[in-house]
């Protein structure tokens, strides 16, 4: 609908099925000449068109309504220049049902409570990589690098039968809690708002400092342009209409994201995830090191698969 309402450039979008990163090996293939012109990714895949040289930088000239985006959520090369547009802003945090849930959570502890028997969700290690099993770290002094405590702690939660279901898609994670089957889990802006649209829900999205481990773990959603793109002036031109504001927002609406462009009005769900200033933005939101994470996938899927899942009660 957005792309109708410009006539300056045709685009012919080409859907691809399952995780962002399937384009990868048709770009790998076909590079230095890859068919597309414009690639909407994630977080992850930056660091992969960083690596590989692909990108085509961004200024302000190019694209002005980079100007209106936040400066701290570009993904920028070893010499600092801009070569993602992000499009929209997504995150996943803890929550839970406040209408069924027995205790009132206030801090990850609380979920080792007895009275959670069987009442919370948690993700397994392949979604959004691992960023669930990164919340138990944060809060108990680890990180991306340090992902031991977290392990631990899920160790206890798991052997305390807590875990009433190991959500592998966003589906499970919906109908799990709209059933009541669980109370308490940790997913992505969407998934949450299938829910609170049936049920008072209460978002754990605290102050860094004062509860680690509650905050909203974010991801973006940007546009990429192939530096071998013979059409790179035109790709700049429907990016600067795309994330225009107004534009940025009905995206954004219909996906039920947060926008990126300062000057757009999220929902009432995105507001959740949105936050006007960096000092905010520092305190209720988790940047995931993404890179370091993406290295150590298939460890963190042996380890969940090997010593979390079989002390599950």
């Amino acid at each position: 609908m957005i792309t109708a309402k410009q006539s300056k450039v045709d685009v012919r979008w080409e859907l691809h099925q399952g995780g962002s990163a399937a384009i990868i090996p048709k770009i790998k293939a076909s590079w230095p000449n890859p068919p597309y012109d414009l690639v909407g990714q994630f977080n992850p895949l930056y660091y992969i068109w960083d690596r590989e040289g692909w990108a085509e930088p961004f200024t302000v000239e190019d694209i002005p309504n980079l100007k209106d985006l936040p400066p701290d959520i570009f993904h920028r090369n070893a010499k600092g220049q801009i070569i993602n547009v992000p499009i929209s802003n997504g995150g996943a945090f803890w929550g839970y049902r406040k209408d069924i849930c027995p205790v009132e959570i206030k801090t990850m502890e609380d979920l080792l409570n007895p009275k959670l028997k069987g009442k919370v969700m948690v993700r397994d290690a392949t979604q959004g990589l691992n960023s669930n099993g990164l919340s138990y770290a944060v809060a108990h002094g680890g990180d991306e690098k340090n992902m031991e405590p977290g392990w631990e702690f899920l160790k206890k939660l798991a052997k305390s039968g807590n875990i009433g279901r190991i959500g592998k898609t966003e589906v499970e994670f919906i109908n799990s809690l709209n059933s009541g089957e669980c109370a308490a889990g940790f997913w992505n802006l969407t998934a949450w708002a299938a829910v609170v649209k049936n049920f008072p829900c209460e978002f754990l999205i605290r102050d860094r400092k004062e509860v680690p481990g509650f905050q909203i773990f974010m991801f973006n959603e940007g546009f990429m342009v192939p530096s071998t793109s013979p059409r790179k002036k035109e790709a700049k031109e429907f990016i600067n209409f795309f994330i225009g504001a107004e534009n940025n927002e009905e995206y954004n609406r219909s996906l039920g994201f947060a926008p990126t462009n300062m000057k757009s009005k999220p929902s009432d769900m995105a507001k959740h995830i949105s936050f006007a200033t960096k000092e905010e933005r520092d305190k209720y939101q988790y940047n995931i090191d993404y890179d370091h994470l993406s290295t150590k996938r298939e460890e963190m899927v042996r380890k969940f698969e090997t010593e979390i899942v079989p002390n599950v009660k």
